[in-house]
């Protein structure tokens, strides 16, 4: 039985009338090309600024797969999120296709390990309330807004998350972007990727850190071939790879392989470029099970925040 808080219908769930969940979502709507990386299934406006999003998470994939302790990778549910808030964005918000978002941050938290467990090789469907607040505009249209996140299996909640965006028109993106809109992934000259046993990962290819002889301190590596990552063309190092990367560090750093992210927080200040080394830096916090993460590139901090790690 899961521990957790009970959620009734006056907080916002459905509980009377359920959300079918019966298949994914075209995948242009999260901003992706393979259908089996789609996880947000259904869409309905609860009130003003609130929705309910169906979700589906798969029993097994390529990327975000359980755990060694059978629970759903807890990145999954962060990866839900970024597809539901793009999903309301669009469908919701009228946000055209040819817009491009900027992730200015994003926090979570997992409130029952037993909300992540898998059912075998099924899926499990879970429910998102998403609020959104901070509604920002640029004269008559959108230009970004902060989604705080509920995430209900069966009802009762089971993490909590908050991502923070912004939006620019193509024409806007191309001046912000200048010389590297036009950039390509590339693996720094070098960057042998540390074991992936090490990191809690099955293969080779999903390591995003290279060994260095810095204490506690990578280079980020993402392999240009990885398809979860670089589902449709990148101009820079896209956010679901610099998490990752964080989790491996932090990993590498607690020396625990098998842990898990139990929440955590990161923000993201600038664009990391392809064509120069960004390195990754992890520590520990004294008396606690935090890892703070930084992301550096060419003496500039592109990105930083920390993860909560447990372990099963």
């Amino acid at each position: 039985m899961i521990n957790s808080q009970e959620v009734s219908s006056a907080e916002g769930l459905r509980t009377t009338e359920p959300l079918l969940i019966q298949q994914s979502v075209p995948p242009r709507l999260v901003r992706r090309i393979n259908s089996s990386d789609v996880f947000v299934t259904q869409l309905a406006q609860i009130e003003e600024n609130r929705y309910q999003v169906g979700v589906r998470w798969p029993g097994t994939h390529s990327f975000y797969r359980p755990a060694a302790s059978n629970l759903h990778d807890p990145l999954l549910f962060l990866e839900s999120v970024r597809e539901a808030g793009v999903l309301i964005a669009h469908a919701g918000y009228e946000i055209p296709f040819e817009y491009k978002f900027l992730t200015r941050d994003k926090r979570f938290r997992v409130e029952s390990l037993e909300g992540l467990r898998t059912n075998g090789s099924d899926p499990v469907d879970v429910t998102l309330v998403v609020t959104a607040k901070d509604i920002q505009r640029r004269a008559k249209n959108y230009a970004g807004m902060l989604f705080e996140v509920e995430c209900f299996r069966d009802g009762v909640r089971i993490g909590t998350a908050a991502y923070r965006w912004s939006c620019v028109t193509a024409a806007g993106y191309t001046r912000l972007r200048g010389r590297y809109r036009d950039a390509v992934p590339e693996v720094p000259a070098g960057a042998d990727p540390v074991n992936h046993e090490l990191v809690g990962r099955c293969a080779p290819i999903d390591v995003m850190l290279a060994r260095t002889s810095g204490e506690n301190t990578w280079l980020l590596r993402v392999d240009p071939e990885h398809r979860v990552v670089y589902d449709h063309p990148m101009d820079h190092v896209p956010g679901n790879a610099i998490i990752e990367a964080g989790r491996q560090a932090a990993l590498l750093t607690a020396a625990t392989p098998d842990a898990i992210p139990s929440g955590g927080e990161l923000d993201f200040h600038r664009y990391i470029e392809f064509d120069q080394p960004c390195t990754v830096t992890a520590k520990a916090v004294p008396g606690t099970t935090t890892v703070r993460l930084a992301f550096d590139q060419s003496g500039v901090r592109m990105a930083d925040g920390s993860l909560d790690l447990c372990t099963p």
